[in-house]
């Protein structure tokens, strides 16, 4: 198999033929779905698994657990953590991880449950991988598989947030050669922008269906809702921030398929959400909409945009 996510034809198999579920489950495991949901009576219980691969970093894990919960229009509840540490590691860097996942967990008001390290050879670097818990009201569950017909599809804040700032982690002497110190600064600043909490937690009552963008970038997650709610999106335009073009440019790199997490897709009836939403502080685009037409297809300008084998950062490495 290539790196990369697992095929989703393969996954899907593999879902079907071994996952197991009670009538507790609300929503299990399935393609375009992050969370698996369950009924604790008075409300759901919502919870995810991530693990962050294209960088050492506690505080992206956090913040990608953080929002496939809070995409689901749950409230983040707590944390667990996995973190495997190459030999000859020191115990600075194990401090710098746990300092980072404590941070985020203040940040957020998460509870830190806790989790499993240790030493060993088959990683190169530290792998860190979370395990996020929400509570959700029942009325207010969300998701991937809920955007509905005529919906307008609402994107925040702009797309490649995440690859920009892992770019501008790998090749950072080389941006600043090209572009200077302070269009470095700007490409690493997006990192402050990595949580879709906010938008989230405004948009949920007004929204369809919600889902977080992360590996395969925009396109893959408009895909991932198409075959979870069994619907096609028309897409209009997508917006590229100028420091993420420039240096996919520079790099050979298709934004579309660029790893983007800090961007949210909210699919509505309401038409005044985009409005709510930027007097709130955040940049929201109308970027198309949803169509039930039972192809799972994603289209702009009348043809078909292919999905993404691989996200575009693994060709940085």
């Amino acid at each position: 198999m290539e790196e990369g996510k697992i095929d989703y034809e393969l996954l899907e198999k593999m879902i079907s033929r071994y996952s197991f579920r009670d009538k507790s489950v609300v929503i299990g495991p399935n393609i375009g779905i992050d969370c698996t949901v369950l009924d604790a009576g008075k409300e759901y219980i919502v919870a995810t698994t991530d693990p962050v691969t294209f960088v050492s970093s506690a505080e992206y894990c956090i913040n990608v657990n953080v929002n496939d919960v809070v995409s689901m229009g749950a409230e983040p509840w707590f944390f667990m953590a996995t973190i495997i540490l190459p030999p000859k590691s020191r115990e600075k860097e194990l401090d710098t991880i746990m300092k980072e996942i404590s941070n985020g967990c203040k940040r957020f008001k998460i509870n830190f449950g806790g989790g499993h390290t240790e030493v060993n050879p088959i990683v190169k670097e530290p792998l860190i991988s979370g395990f996020m818990v929400g509570r959700c009201k029942k009325s207010e569950l969300r998701g991937s598989f809920n955007a509905k017909d005529g919906d307008v599809v609402l994107l925040t804040k702009g797309i490649s947030i995440e690859g920009t700032t892992i770019i501008a982690e790998k090749r950072k002497e080389e941006i600043e050669r090209e572009w200077g110190k302070e269009f470095l600064e700007r490409c690493q600043s997006f990192k402050k922008q990595l949580s879709v909490l906010k938008e989230a937690q405004l948009a949920k009552k007004s929204a369809n269906g919600m889902h977080d963008v992360t590996e395969g970038g925009v396109i893959n997650t408009l895909y991932e809702i198409c075959v979870a709610s069994e619907v096609s999106i028309e897409v209009e335009s997508i917006p590229v921030l100028q420091e993420t073009e420039k240096l996919c440019k520079r790099f050979g790199l298709d934004p579309l398929g660029l790893i983007s997490s800090g961007s949210l897709i909210i699919t509505t009836k309401d038409p005044a959400l985009l409005e709510m939403l930027e007097k709130s502080g955040i940049k929201t685009y109308n970027i198309g909409k949803v169509l039930k037409d039972n192809k799972n297809e994603v289209r702009m300008d009348g043809k078909v945009v292919k999905f993404f084998d691989r996200d575009e950062i693994i060709k940085m490495k």
